[in-house]
């Protein structure tokens, strides 16, 4: 557990800062975005109302023995602790280091004179010289505790009964039951009687504490608070108690986040009330800084972190992740800095911006069937600086077809996210069928999907989002010769037109979104075609889970479910089709077809060097159900799940456009190359 200094409850606000930057300090070996600045202060000295610190003007209590009259009033170490709170809580000593004032030594009485014994050995009076011979010692009293049972404070005095008196070894016993914490006073009567020494120790009790009351605290609960401490209601107050519980409350804090927070100040009223103080840390100002194509305003829309909260390092660090996985900038970094008001800190993030945040690429060919063809693909993120992305995609030569994509993350109403694609894509696809010699075979198609989509997203909390969305689509087939179509012919490869809109639920924990090491991601989606728009109808439900997991200090385990069902009249190509670089690895693209799908992915992640990152995977998955899949191939109609495995290893590449992917996999069916943009999930 995290010591406290005993002096943490009375260090003055500015001082309290420059002391809680260690525990980020600590922070940042698990965390390089955490820059540490030295905080430096003088503290404030708290004063009473005319009493300045570290005096006292109380007065001995009644019945006590009296000091020589120099001596009048007691030293501050003797003060009462009702009257001098404003000094610091010293874990192993009380408020008082002194028995009683110092008195030259008298001539020793006859047996059964009273002595009383200082510190440092000597008596008040009675004693003109030491004992020539050691006596024994008879007896060993405590007087004055009325709460304190004498069976605990006598375990603190080494002096026993049958043991020889010693003048030092009273002095260290006094002191050790003064450093039980419950005792602003203790001195020690020592008296000759017959057969040896009678020891009596006289103490005063501290106040005893009828409530315990919290301020400055907003994050926890005075209940909260009151159950880590050991320090209750009804107790004797007792200073280095006290202590551990300020060290227990920080921790507490610190368990939730709020490093910065301490305990300072504790007071005692008359009436027995005990007053903490808890400084959590406020955020004065959060600064954005470094950013010269990026408006701050955009910044901020993704950090849930404000001004006048307690400063969280989790969620700070949760800011940080939003902002690198937004793809804008090259580094993120958060920092402190000691605020303009005591107890207070500004928040200052630091980003480095891309150089590039827009891709242009170009290509071409030559094919015997489609001739001369060639595509245009440019991309541009954070638009205008406000965080806008355009993306264009054209091809052109035997057919033609292109893609516009538009994101917009604050439309309409605060936090809301708006996605538009327009479209006329061709894509070239593969199924697979069984001829009529029982041979399998795979017929190449072309895929041609026209229309759009409009999604709007809105978070809910800090990790979960809702999603809304339109979809108006023409479905059709092509590029088949008359002998293929033979093979894809019915209702489900026949043109359709699709309308749909489907719910989404994300919630996603994920450290980085690129690479994550922790946390996690879920999507739960419903789609619904046909419901209101027309077209053809059928439903489609998808389940896709993610977890991420620690392995040492550099290694993570990436484990995937995903699950699907689609019910109703779905043409073919809004079934689950998996096999291939996205779902099962060591498969070829789209190699089993059904109305049911289920995949587990399983990667062991190892950081090669910077820029490169090495891959084990595991894949295991099927896709069943249906009667489409019977009309293709015995080999692809399954009526229940089929355990396909695909294992191997790969390779992640990191580019200015995200990591380029590449995996080779094998299967009972051969081995396949895979390569794709970004991680499979």
């Amino acid at each position: 557990m995290r010591r406290t200094s005993p002096f943490v409850l009375m260090l003055a606000p500015a001082l309290l800062c420059s002391a809680v930057w260690g525990n980020v300090a600590a922070a940042q070996e698990d965390d390089p975005s955490i820059r540490i600045e030295a905080i430096e202060a003088e503290p404030e000295p708290v004063e009473k109302p005319g009493v300045p610190v570290g005096e006292a003007t109380a007065q001995p209590s009644e019945g006590e023995a009296q000091p020589p009259e120099e001596e009048a009033h007691p030293s501050e170490e003797e003060a009462h602790p009702s009257e001098v709170m404003a000094e610091p809580l010293e874990e192993e000593t009380g408020p008082s280091e002194t028995m009683a004032p110092e008195v030259t030594p008298q001539a020793e009485g006859p047996v059964g004179a009273s002595t009383e014994v200082t510190e440092e050995g000597a008596a008040w009076e009675g004693v003109a010289e030491p004992l020539e011979v050691p006596a024994p010692i008879v007896s060993v009293e405590v007087v004055g505790n009325e709460h304190i049972a004498s069976e605990e404070i006598l375990k603190a005095i080494k002096s026993d009964v049958g043991g020889q008196f010693s003048e030092g070894q009273v002095a260290l016993d006094r002191k050790a039951v003064l450093n039980l914490g419950w005792f602003w006073r203790v001195s020690v009567e020592r008296e000759s009687v017959e057969n040896g020494i009678r020891l009596v120790f006289h103490v005063v009790e501290n106040p005893v504490m009828r409530e315990v009351r919290f301020q400055g605290n907003k994050e926890l609960t005075q209940d909260e608070l009151l159950a880590v401490m050991k320090t209750k209601p009804g107790q004797v107050y007792n200073a280095p108690l006290l202590v551990r519980d300020a060290d227990a409350i920080q921790d507490l804090y610190g368990s939730k986040g709020y490093i910065l927070a301490m305990v300072l100040e504790p007071s005692m009223s008359e009436e027995g009330v005990l007053a903490l103080v808890i400084a959590e840390g406020e955020i004065e100002e959060i600064k954005i800084t470094g950013n010269t194509h990026t408006k701050s305003y955009a910044i901020r829309r993704y950090i849930r972190t404000k001004a006048g909260e307690a400063y969280n390092d989790r969620k700070v660090a949760r800011d940080v992740g939003k902002l690198t996985s937004l793809g804008w900038f090259e580094t993120v970094r958060r920092d402190a800095e000691v605020g303009t008001e005591p107890g207070k800190v500004i928040v200052v993030i630091t980003v480095v911006e891309k150089r590039r945040t827009g891709t242009v690429s170009v290509g071409g060919g030559y094919s015997s069937v489609q001739g001369l063809v060639g595509f245009v693909d440019l991309t541009k993120s954070n638009l205008a600086g406000n965080g806008q992305a355009v993306s264009i995609r054209g091809e052109f030569g035997g057919q033609t077809s292109y893609e516009f994509g538009y994101q917009h993350p604050w439309v309409m109403t605060p936090e809301t996210r708006l996605s538009l694609g327009i479209y006329d894509r061709l894509i070239l696809r593969e199924a697979f069928v069984t001829d009529d010699l029982g041979e399998q075979r795979s017929i190449l198609y072309d895929e041609r999907r026209n229309g759009g989509n409009v999604t709007l997203g809105r978070p809910l909390s800090d990790a979960t989002t809702v999603f809304l969305g339109l979809r108006a689509d023409d479905v059709s087939i092509s590029g088949l010769t008359e002998e293929e179509e033979d093979y894809l012919t019915g209702p489900a490869f026949e043109p359709r037109k699709v309308r749909s809109i489907t719910l989404a639920t994300v919630n996603d924990t994920r450290s980085n979104l690129y690479n994550p090491r922790s946390g996690s991601y879920q999507r739960l989606s419903a789609e619904f075609a046909g419901l209101i728009f027309g077209g053809t109808e059928f439903n489609k439900y998808v389940l896709d889970t993610r977890r991420f997991f620690r392995m040492g200090a550099k290694n993570t385990v990436a484990m995937r479910l995903l699950v699907g069902t689609v019910s109703g009249d779905p043409p073919y190509l809004e079934q689950f089709l998996i096999g291939g670089s996205e779902t099962l690895r060591g498969y070829r693209t789209d190699r089993f077809v059904g109305t049911r799908m289920g995949i587990v992915n399983t990667e062991y992640r190892i950081p090669i060097g910077e820029n490169l990152l090495g891959v084990l995977f595991v894949d295991v998955g099927d896709a069943w159900g249906g009667s489409v899949a019977g009309s293709l191939s015995e080999d692809t109609v399954h009526d229940s799940f089929t355990s396909h495995v695909g294992y191997g290893v790969g390779v992640r590449v990191k580019t200015p456009i995200g990591p380029l992917r590449l995996d080779l996999g094998f299967s009972e069916e051969g081995t396949e190359t895979h390569f794709g943009v970004r991680n499979t999930f």
